[in-house]
């Protein structure tokens, strides 16, 4: 009786370490930022500007449309205050295309990525200016 549970038991605490053991690799840590119309970002000597929406044609929630639509946006990038250059952003329905992440930025060991722009239209809701805001991918 004692033998038909202990060697139970040791195969299950072998298991166990082994399974303790995995080696798998981990993706570094992303950092969502939110940046507002008009805000900046610092990163040391480099910042990144919202600037404005260009355009935000995006369908609506709550709304049949033929086209899901775009949100265009300005952003610019300065170092030591400096402006380096100005770019636009262009997001689908829910965001940049994962697969095809739009690089913004890199600045030493950080990569700044564009994510999407909230908040999402909603029927008949106009967005104020003021409440939109860009989210960034910092790696």
């Amino acid at each position: 009786m004692i033998k038909s549970i202990i060697f139970p038991l040791i195969i299950l605490l072998f298991q166990v370490s082994l399974s303790a053991q995995d080696s798998t690799n981990t993706e570094s840590p992303k950092i969502i930022s939110k940046l507002k119309l008009g805000s900046t970002i610092e990163f040391d000597s480099k910042s990144i500007k919202f600037v404005k929406v260009i355009e935000d044609s995006r369908c609506p929630t709550g709304v049949s449309c033929m086209w899901e639509g775009q949100a265009k946006v300005q952003i610019e990038i300065y170092e030591n205050e400096k402006l380096l250059e100005t770019k636009e952003l262009i997001f689908g329905k829910t965001n940049i295309n994962p697969k095809k992440q739009e690089l913004v930025m890199t600045k030493g060991d950080k990569t700044v990525y564009g994510y999407t722009i909230s908040p999402y239209p909603v029927n008949q809701q106009p967005i104020p200016e003021e409440n939109y805001y860009l989210e960034l991918i910092i790696k």
